[in-house]
């Protein structure tokens, strides 16, 4: 039956953990690592009873190494091993047995050998009513690609002997997909599928450590699984992943992840199956499909009675336009731009605060069917929160982001009534200024939660995202990937880190966990905004003298004048072959949030080539305060 399912080495904890976390996320199938056995301190039958108290099939045992093309003695001990295994099988209660090609030194480069082992074990395992798999190993001694290991299936030819497609394998490899859907369905034992990043690595040490779950890296997974699914196999799709970061992350977060990333593997498969003009395969549950953003309706910022982050928004031309009707909310607009400030002295916002000082607490998003995107949350594991709320005021349903923070789900804009109206008191409707939008929204994480966030807001949300973009750091190195609506009217750069004192783990430090440390305001001129804040007050990042000097030396056609004018004010300044892109950073405020302002002149990136003096200046500013 085509089922999702995750092989146990996928997570860390103990085994029992991991069969209670797999359940939770909706997993109705399981391949036990072999592994996992060794350190359970019952016998393999109460695993078998565990997980049919779970509802979980074992739908395999993993993994049988080095077995084919030995010489005796080892060819010997190998089939008296393998006769281990199978008592082990009964046990469990699974009649499935995944092999993997040969890494030893000692196995023969002979094909015919190798097919008469498989055949013989094969033969061994139908009479006690046993399937076996074999895989092809990136590494492996002779057999490195499935076309090698299919052509020693079709060799032993065993009814009961299949190849197993690795997704990992085989993209890794980069062995051929589309001839993969000529495979007779019933010679293939097991689809397993995992991702990785597009890194030059050795396959070994990129399989031990760096390996994620479909969607999470760049592979070609979506391409493999559509091959796979037109072979007609229909059989189990299983997750194997060995992730360093996994091992050490929460159990329940890395099966959950599993499963939205599954969810969203068929839903992709399902989507180009139909663009072909194939029947949908529906694997798991049916998704909600992904509700347009129409862009972003507010941030909101818990800030106690801090009155200095008001001073800066004021700096920035925003105007208190109206006072919520029963709360300590104030209403700051520019344009189109509304931030919430949040002085309430309990609930959600009061608390954030506490665990976070002055941070942005929660975003608003507005979708053109907000009830479907909260059905597509809700499906994706991701619960409702409802604030308090007083009578007649609008109820907003939101989902749990980084850190706890809040995402609200709302409606696309209309002529009636809107939730401002319903929910504030105006003073003013109007207020104009220089800003115009939010351009996008930098979120810090630590790197343990990094796929898992990258996941949520790909899966929940429905965002993409870009090429990952390394950067040097004072300190260590910064890693950044842009998780974005198809339109860009959202855009989130996450935001990680390697060093103990770079700027991301410096931020982390204070804020007390991962969140937002600064937000992006798009504006047409900011060479006239710039005047204007600081004339009013705001204190913005200086940038050493020395990048100026590089600046005319790396575009020296840029005018020396606009030069001299960047300098003054402490704009910055990037190109790409579609346009230009100027930006300034305010003085980090509480040492932890600080906005940025940037004009794009159809430049689409995000200026990373200025990021390491805005790093380095920003640990200058540090320095002078401490």
């Amino acid at each position: 039956m085509l089922r999702w399912s995750i092989a146990t080495v996928s997570m860390g904890g103990t085994l029992e953990a991991k069969l209670a976390a797999v359940a939770r996320a909706g997993f109705r199938a399981v391949e036990i690592f072999e592994n996992d056995l060794t350190f359970f301190s019952g016998k393999p039958r109460d695993v078998r009873a565990r997980a049919e108290d779970l509802g979980l099939e074992i739908i395999g045992l993993q993994p049988l190494r080095d077995f084919e093309a030995m010489p005796e003695p080892l060819r010997t001990r190998n089939f008296d091993r393998a006769e281990r295994k199978f008592d082990l099988m009964e046990e469990l209660g699974t009649r499935f047995l995944g092999m993997c090609s040969s890494v030893s030194e000692d196995s023969a480069d002979d094909k015919d050998r190798a097919a008469a082992d498989l055949a013989d074990l094969a033969d061994r395992a139908a009479r006690r009513g046993f399937r076996l798999g074999y895989e092809a190993l990136a590494w492996g001694r002779h057999v490195r690609d499935w076309m090698q290991a299919y052509e020693l299936v079709c060799l032993a030819d065993r009814p009961n002997l299949g190849i197993v497609l690795d997704s990992f394998h085989i993209c890794v490899n980069k062995n051929p997909i589309a001839p993969l859907a000529d495979i007779p369905a019933a010679r293939i034992g097991l689809v397993q599928l995992s991702d990785a990043p597009g890194i030059l690595m050795d396959p070994m040490s990129l399989s031990r450590h760096h390996r994620c779950f479909p969607g999470q890296g760049d592979h070609p997974v979506a391409q493999f699984l559509d091959a796979v699914m037109k072979t007609g196999y229909r059989g189990p799709v299983s997750l194997e992943a060995f992730n360093d970061q996994f091992r050490g992350a929460p159990v329940a977060m890395i099966a959950r992840d599993g499963m939205r990333c599954l969810q969203m593997a068929g839903e992709r498969l399902d989507m180009d199956r139909a663009a072909q003009g194939l029947e949908p395969l529906r694997i798991g549950a049916a998704l909600p499909a992904a509700s347009h953003i129409d862009g972003i309706e507010f941030v909101e910022f818990a800030t106690g009675e801090s009155s200095g982050f008001v001073d800066l928004l004021k700096g920035l031309g925003f105007a208190r336009v109206a006072r919520h009707r029963s709360k300590a909310v104030d209403l700051y607009r520019q344009n189109d731009l509304n931030i919430v400030v949040n002085r309430e002295q309990e609930g959600f916002a009061h608390a954030f605060g506490l665990l976070h000082g002055t941070s942005m607490c929660a975003l608003g998003l507005r979708f053109e069917r907000p009830d479907v995107a909260l059905d597509r949350a809700n499906a994706l594991g991701a619960p409702t929160y409802f604030g308090r709320i007083g009578p007649g005021e609008s109820l907003i349903p939101a989902v749990a982001g980084v850190e706890n923070s809040l995402i609200y789900l709302m409606g696309a804009k209309t002529d009636g009534a809107t939730n401002w109206d319903r929910d504030f008191v105006f003073d003013s409707s109007e207020a104009p200024g220089a800003l115009k939008s939010f351009d996008h929204f930098s979120n810090v994480l630590r790197r343990s939660e990094f796929l898992s966030w990258m996941t949520f807001y790909k899966s929940v949300l429905g965002l993409v995202n870009d090429p990952q973009v390394e950067v040097a750091d004072p300190y260590g190195a910064f890693y950044s990937r842009v998780i974005r609506s198809p339109d860009a009217k959202v855009r989130i750069p996450l935001n990680i880190a390697d060093g103990g004192s770079t700027a991301v783990s410096r931020f982390i430090d204070a804020f007390g966990g991962s969140g937002v440390q600064h937000i992006a305001l798009e504006t047409d001129d900011i060479f006239t905004f710039v005047e204007a804040a600081v004339a009013r007050g705001v204190t913005f990042l200086t940038i050493p003298d020395n990048y100026y000097d590089d600046l005319s030396a790396r575009f020296a056609d840029l005018d020396d004048a606009l030069i001299a004018r960047m300098r003054h004010l402490g704009i910055l300044y990037d190109r790409s072959r579609t346009g230009e892109f100027f930006q300034i950073y305010t003085a980090t405020f509480e040492k932890t949030f600080f906005f940025e302002i940037v004009e794009r002149r159809t430049y689409e990136l995000f200026g990373a080539a200025n990021t390491p003096v805005r790093l380095a200046a920003q640990v200058a500013e540090q320095e002078r305060e401490d």
